[in-house]
């Protein structure tokens, strides 16, 4: 299988949540329904699914195109790493501002809203650079066969461990979040 079509439901759930993620954003800036805890749980998503579990699906993208000879820290790979760490620092600015938030502190409401954008933005760029870029890349450069190996090494790493659920449990998530969403409006 093409690694485009093998982590499209990864993208696919990844963009379903940005996509209650930013109506968050939208309703917290005038809607008293809005509370910390969406955006605490919203964190949950990212750092689990996105950071533990796609990302690590990238790791395996970023060693196939350092061995075709693509720089580890230039070019499509110094994107894709920059945007991880641009994503990764928006994300904790994201917990810590809901964290302050939950604990009575008003004023990191709007600090909430403007992590938010702030990911949001992040991962919608680095998911079109990956469509753009990454997937035409791998596919130019990559035999056939190489590229199903490294379909069966994404499966892999999704069969052991942590990965092997994580499918089902984040769809969930993302249903819990979309339903909180939806009592807000």
């Amino acid at each position: 299988m093409r690694i485009a079509r093998k982590l499209s439901d990864d993208q696919e759930n990844i963009q379903r949540f940005l996509t209650v993620l930013g109506g968050a954003m939208i309703e917290l800036s005038s809607n008293r329904l809005a509370r910390p805890e969406f955006f605490l749980q919203a964190h949950t998503f990212i750092e689990d699914y996105i950071e533990g579990g796609f990302f690590k699906k990238e790791e395996l993208l970023i060693k196939t195109l350092e061995d075709i000879g693509f720089p580890p820290d230039d070019g499509p790979i110094g994107f894709l790493r920059s945007e991880q760490i641009k994503s990764h620092n928006a994300a904790i600015q994201l917990v810590k501002a809901a964290e302050h938030w939950k604990a009575g502190e008003e004023g990191a409401r709007a600090d909430v809203g403007w992590a938010s954008s702030e990911y949001t933005s992040a991962i919608r760029q680095h998911l079109e650079r990956l469509k753009t870029l990454i997937f035409p890349l791998l596919e130019q450069n990559v035999p056939l066969e190489e590229e199903h190996r490294l379909s069966e090494q994404v499966d892999k790493l999704a069969l052991n461990g942590d990965l092997q659920d994580y499918p089902e449990k984040y769809n969930q998530l993302i249903v819990t979040l979309e339903e909180e969403l939806s009592d807000w409006r």
